[in-house]
């Protein structure tokens, strides 16, 4: 399996706010995921594809934020989507060997890197598996109608069925939408009479067919596309910050500009399709430049793409009508992500052509059987028929192109696997973008490289000049390194970029109490409640009770966390927080209760922090027992040790003769 290196990544990217940093993930409460935004970032809520959040969810119920198993899935449902590819268009009766041609270019295509390497790229899979197994719902119910007689009851009940997965595909993500459209081309095609034997039989029923095309299944296909855009608003409404100019640049652009820079665009996921040896994660402000001439050379190639995609699918209708079908499933699914109909929150991603490219690689795969076809017939002199030698030319021409695949995808695969390597081929892949310079400094800064960071932040914001999240990200680095004045001038230029930027509110408050201004921390702090979704409110309470327990108000601080408590009972950073707050006043019976549940999810600071309050109770033999697992878990750690040197010199004083 040429995904099999992804399984060893970490979570990394969009992986953190999706995943890592989402509370709804964490609690695993399904009517939360449903009710809110997927996740949560600066104050405003992201997207919503609560299918894609539950499964995160059982991710993190089932071996907590241990990658491998996220990639798992990742790999197994794409694998999923590739048998489910194979089974529609075998079933639909596009010949077998194109089908299976079609599946293997579509399983190796290295622009889906990013869709399966890339946790968040489940969203994406997801859509897909549902998009082809409810299409292959809804074949079984037209093969009951046409070759089982009057089963119609089975035939209601695989429709239903379909309507279903189709629901769960939109809950996934939007791009399931394509499902409409492309039934309606496949049923005027193909007809209604999937795998029938009889080539008689078959025209004569899949032109009855045709003419009676199932307009109650597009019409309960209709309704659910309504119910879910509904609910989706429903929930969006009031909690969705619109547009990042950062993250899609067209919607800053003229009219005029805008749309000759989609067209660009076009022709750049075009070639990722045809050719992709360049691959990138990012093409974010200012990575792909705005295009003002119509005569641009990337302008006019993606007008042909725009222009020659339907015109193809056109002149194949009758002769090749399996290039016909991959044609319009590539323009339907495409359509959505394109920027063309509606503009969507990013300029380009290469995760937006998993599914168009099941049209491609269906195109790809026919043009290859017909292309070998027609040599076949040209060099024996007769009529065009796929006989065994056309086949095996075909055959032959796909294992060239899967191995170039293959090698692609396997060495684009080792990028995601490391985080220093992602993000350093980030920026050489996109080099003019702010987002990429900004995210290399994000990862320098975990590895406390904070001049390297900082030089990082500040060619981001070179790029992009008053970028309120760059500027946070460059206050937390400074709040790192002890630069607490820097820090909180960078926090306030975030603030005067983006005023009701919760989180720099939040980290002001900190740096200003780190300065010793607890009063001005406490304000910066309170007024960023009201404006933190309630998925990160439980760490804002955990904060403003460390802030009061510095100033000494320790019932005022015990009421803080006891409200971080009661949003996020098992929270191990607030247990730890809290613990440390009970130990102080020596609360030692109380303080070990929460240490041990913290201890839960062991790290470090949870496990010192209860051998410390064993060691203070007298506990001693608890006290080494929790240091023995410390110490399996966390051998290196200086804080571990510094607790063993501790019990060693109790030992030695226990040991003494008493004079």
């Amino acid at each position: 399996m040429i995904y099999a290196n992804t399984i060893s990544g970490p979570l990394l990217y969009d992986d953190i706010n999706a995943i890592v940093r989402n509370a709804w993930v964490h609690q695993g409460d399904p009517a939360a995921i449903l009710a809110n935004p997927s996740w949560w970032s600066a104050g405003h809520g992201h997207g919503w594809r609560p299918m894609t959040t539950l499964t995160f969810a059982a991710n993190y119920a089932a071996h907590g934020l241990a990658p491998a198993g996220y990639h798992a899935v990742n790999v197994a449902l794409h694998a999923a989507v590739s048998v489910l590819m194979l089974s529609v268009f075998a079933t639909l009766g596009v010949p077998v060997v194109t089908a299976v041609i079609a599946a293997l270019l579509f399983a190796a295509h290295p622009v889906h890197t990013e869709a399966v390497a890339s946790v968040v790229g489940r969203a994406e899979l997801l859509t897909a598996a549902a998009f082809f197994l409810a299409w292959r719902l809804f074949l079984a119910a037209d093969r009951r109608l046409v070759v089982g007689g009057a089963r119609r009851t089975q035939a209601s009940l695989y429709d239903a069925l379909g309507c279903v997965v189709y629901f769960f595909g939109l809950l996934a993500k939007e791009n399931t939408l394509a499902l409409l459209p492309t039934l309606a081309v496949a049923d005027i095609l193909y007809g209604r009479s999937p795998s029938v034997p009889s080539p008689s039989a078959q025209a004569t029923q899949s032109s009855a067919a045709t003419r009676r095309l199932p307009l109650r299944r597009y019409a309960a296909v209709f309704v659910v596309t309504l119910v879910f855009v509904a609910c989706r608003a429903a929930v969006l409404a009031g909690r969705s910050p619109g547009i990042d100019v950062l993250d899609n640049p067209l919607v800053a652009l003229p009219l005029g500009t805008r749309l000759l820079t989609t067209v660009k665009v076009v022709a750049l996921y075009g070639w990722r399709l045809i050719f992709p040896l360049s691959l990138a994660a990012d093409y974010s402000f200012d990575q792909i430049t705005a295009v003002r001439s119509v005569v641009d050379p990337l302008v006019l190639a993606g007008l042909a793409v725009i222009a020659g995609v339907p015109i193809l699918a056109w002149r194949a209708r009758r002769g090749a009508p399996e290039i016909a079908l991959g044609a319009v499933l590539m323009m339907a699914s495409f359509a959505l992500v394109s920027n063309l109909v509606v503009p969507i929150g990013t300029i380009m991603a290469e995760r937006l052509l998993y599914l168009p490219s099941a049209g491609y690689s269906l195109v790809l795969a026919a043009a290859l059987v017909h292309g070998a076809t027609r040599l076949a017939a040209r060099a024996a002199g007769r009529s065009m028929v796929a006989d065994a030698r056309a086949l095996r030319i075909a055959a032959g021409l796909a294992a060239v192109i899967l191995a170039g695949y293959a090698l692609r995808t396997w060495t684009r695969n080792v990028v995601w696997t490391d985080p220093l390597r992602f993000f350093t081929t980030m920026v050489d892949d996109a080099p003019r973008s702010a987002r990429s310079h900004r995210e290399l400094g994000g990862i320098l800064a975990e590895q406390r490289r904070f001049d390297d960071a900082r030089r990082e932040f500040d060619r981001s914001l070179a790029i992009k000049p008053g970028d309120a999240a760059t500027l946070y990200n460059l206050g937390n680095v400074q709040l790192q390194a002890g630069r607490l004045d820097d820090a909180v001038e960078s926090y306030r230029a975030a603030l005067a970029a983006k005023p009701d930027f919760a989180s720099a509110m939040v980290n002001l408050g900190n740096a200003e109490s780190m300065r010793g201004d607890q009063q001005s921390a406490l304000g910066w702090m309170r007024k960023a409640v009201d404006l933190t979704p309630p998925s990160e409110l439980a760490s804002l309470r955990m904060n403003i009770a460390n802030t009061l327990f510095r100033t000494g108000a320790r019932e005022d601080a015990r009421a803080e966390y006891r409200a971080a408590l009661a949003l996020a009972p098992d929270a191990p950073d607030i247990l730890v927080n809290y613990g440390a707050f009970l130990y102080s006043g020596g609360e030692l019976d109380e303080a070990i209760d929460v240490y041990a549940r913290a201890a839960r999810r062991p790290s470090p600071t949870s496990l010192v922090g209860l051998v410390a309050s064993y060691r203070g109770k007298g506990m001693t033999r608890e006290a080494r027992a929790a240091q023995a697992r410390a110490e399996a878990l966390f051998p290196n750690e200086p804080s571990v040790r510094q607790m063993a040197d501790l019990l060693r010199h109790d030992g030695e004083e226990e040991g003494r003769p008493q004079s």
